[in-house]
């Protein structure tokens, strides 16, 4: 078995480097491991056939609040105007809400 390695991703900060889906199928608790313990999303190929892409449900999760966070232009809008003012430092620190 190929070790399993990591590769830049455009979307995502991590992806595992592919993996053809008769090597999945062999070692597929080593590659869940993999998937688990980097919460990077792994492609599983299929000759003739669309990829299969694993992922941890936290990972869907939080996949899934951002695609709902910017659904809107409002809440776009909103999200990036935060994302500047932490990049430019323009925050306003407050204690913990009770």
């Amino acid at each position: 078995m190929a070790p399993v390695r990591l590769v830049p991703a455009r979307l995502a900060p991590v992806r595992l480097a592919p993996v053809h889906e008769t090597e999945f199928s062999r070692n597929i608790a080593t590659y869940v491991d993999a998937v688990i313990g980097s919460r990077a999303l792994l492609l599983v190929t299929r000759q003739g056939s669309e990829a299969l892409g694993l992922m941890t449900e936290g990972e869907d999760d939080r996949m899934q609040e951002t695609l709902h966070r910017l659904s809107t232009q409002a809440h776009s809008d909103r999200l990036r105007t935060s994302l500047t003012q932490l990049r430019t430092e323009d925050v306003i620190e407050r204690g913990p809400i009770s």
